[in-house]
């Protein structure tokens, strides 16, 4: 027998997704019974049936998963993490009647939070991200996106790129975001400073991966999304974009000019327009969280997307909507975006790892980084069905149990 670092076995349902996944069918998504996986060195070093991993692998770690189900990990594909203070008190506003457009035009909203973040220090930053971070994991997610745009400035973006760039220890994918225009700058201007001051500093100290801007009313308009997109590509970044969010105003027909790894929000994208983004290769990311946050009760154009486009789930944890949890994500998918249990796994783990170029991720499969989730229940339609709460029973992160109700 083969030595190996754990062995799991005696799983009940697991659950493989060939490739990401638009519609989901036989070819592309399969389901394992009675299974079993050996893990070596952090990855996925076998998979087979329970009785073909327990008689070619030996190991001192052994979970016997009791006939439950078994997924990836999560991927949380867009957050906002990286912050001082809060606003609870713009939920009353928006309860009242206040749109978000309008708390961010009196200098509210992300206004609020870069000047509480720009006055705090590394240290409580960090102190804040790793709190999230702890939580974000311990839920199920095994990789993160976060961005900047709480400093605005130089300096301040720098700041916090550092603090997401100091977690060795987790998959944390860091984005450069264009967030919003400074009071005391012209638009045009302070799209100069972005694009000539800290796009090449980031480069140069190796700080984000991609970059993102807020395309959308009260943000940056289509010329100035063009030419900040313009100036990442040739500093090598990767583009994301929150398009359509507030207002449409052509920022998702950017994906004819530009290659965007994700296009996130959608929710005021027109039904035409979907169907054609649908056909792109970008993932199409859907933060249902953030749409209950806003109070408008704005929705994508569902029906146009599905099983048509690549579709991914993130949490969209910020200070307008903190909510860090990728299964209440899943839950929000089913019971709100009325999307099946398995699109809601594919798009929270396999599409959600190819929006980050993650390609180590999100599956079962052989080679791949093991982190996998054993849940307290015996199939994905019963995880569907159960919703509200934490339902994981073990959590194996980077091939080592983290987290175990048997404990």
């Amino acid at each position: 027998m083969n030595n190996v670092d754990l062995v799991i076995y005696n799983i009940g349902e697991a659950v493989y997704f060939k490739e990401p996944i638009r519609k989901v069918n036989d070819e592309n998504t399969k389901m394992f019974k009675d299974f079993g996986i050996a893990i070596n060195n952090g990855k996925i070093f076998d998979i087979g049936s329970s009785d073909y991993i327990l008689t070619k692998y030996n190991s001192k770690n052994k979970i016997n998963a009791d006939k439950r189900l078994l997924t990836s990990g999560f991927v949380d594909m867009h957050t906002h993490a990286i912050f001082a203070g809060s606003r609870e008190d713009e939920l009353y506003k928006k309860l009242s009647g206040i749109s978000y457009s309008q708390i961010l035009k009196e200098g509210g909203g992300i206004y609020k939070t870069v000047s509480i973040t720009k006055n705090a220090s590394e240290e409580t930053l960090k102190s804040n991200l790793e709190k999230i971070l702890k939580k974000s994991i311990s839920l199920g997610t095994v990789a993160i996106e976060i961005k900047s745009g709480y400093g605005l400035d130089l300096e301040n973006e720098l700041k916090l790129l550092r603090v997401i760039n100091s977690f060795k220890e987790y998959n944390i994918i860091s984005t450069l975001l264009a967030h919003v225009i400074p009071k005391e700058f012209d638009g045009d201007e302070y799209v100069d400073y972005f694009i000539n001051k800290i796009i090449p500093e980031v480069k140069r100290q190796n700080l984000a991966k991609y970059v993102d801007v807020f395309c959308d009313e009260n943000a940056f308009n289509l010329e100035q999304t063009r030419r900040i997109f313009k100036a990442a590509l040739k500093y090598g970044f990767k583009l994301r974009m929150h398009a359509d969010q507030i207002k449409y105003i052509g920022c998702s027909d950017l994906v004819k000019e530009f290659p965007l790894s994700s296009i996130d929000h959608l929710e005021s994208t027109p039904q035409e327009k979907v169907k054609a983004l649908s056909e792109t290769g970008s993932a199409l990311g859907l933060l249902p969280a953030s749409v209950i946050s806003m109070l408008d009760n704005k929705k994508p154009a569902i029906d146009s997307m599905r099983n048509k486009a690549i579709i991914a789930l993130g949490t969209d944890y910020s200070p307008n909507n903190p909510m860090i949890s990728m299964q209440t994500v899943f839950d929000l998918a089913i019971y709100y975006l009325n999307f099946k249990p398995i699109e809601a796994l594919a798009y929270s783990t396999i599409n959600s790892a190819y929006s980050l170029g993650l390609n180590h991720l999100g599956n079962i499969d052989i080679g791949k980084e093991a982190d996998l989730i054993i849940w307290d229940v015996e199939n994905l339609n019963q995880l569907g069905y159960y919703w509200g709460y934490d339902r994981i029973n073990t959590l194996i992160y980077k091939g080592k149990i983290i987290k175990s109700q048997e404990n």
